[in-house]
């Protein structure tokens, strides 16, 4: 997909905050941090690519298109070789003490 397309026409995922005062760009980029602390853990880590798709990277080299959310998560699991549960309480008290 070329970087026009990419600026034009990023889908509305059902996710996405409605009202929220940010910039869509801005609010996409605060998302995937808070994916990043969540994948953290995994060794995975997430990056945005082209404004329309997520680019997941592993601890190995390994890397993944995610179109959305739900995909993403998908593959992070495949990638860990293991569930990814984001409401572990494990994780859930080190995500509290971090911030």
């Amino acid at each position: 997909m070329c970087g026009l397309c990419g600026l034009l026409g990023e889908d509305v995922h059902w996710s996405d905050p409605l009202g929220d005062g940010l910039p869509r760009r801005r609010e996409r980029l605060r998302r995937i941090s808070a994916i990043n602390r969540v994948l953290a853990p995994l060794r995975l880590k997430v990056e945005d690519f082209q404004g329309t798709a997520y680019l997941l990277l592993g601890a190995t080299g390994r890397q993944e298109l995610a179109s959305g959310l739900d995909q993403l998560w998908s593959l992070a699991e495949s990638m860990a070789g293991r569930a990814a549960d984001p409401l572990d309480p494990a994780l859930l008290q080190s995500l509290e003490s971090a911030s």
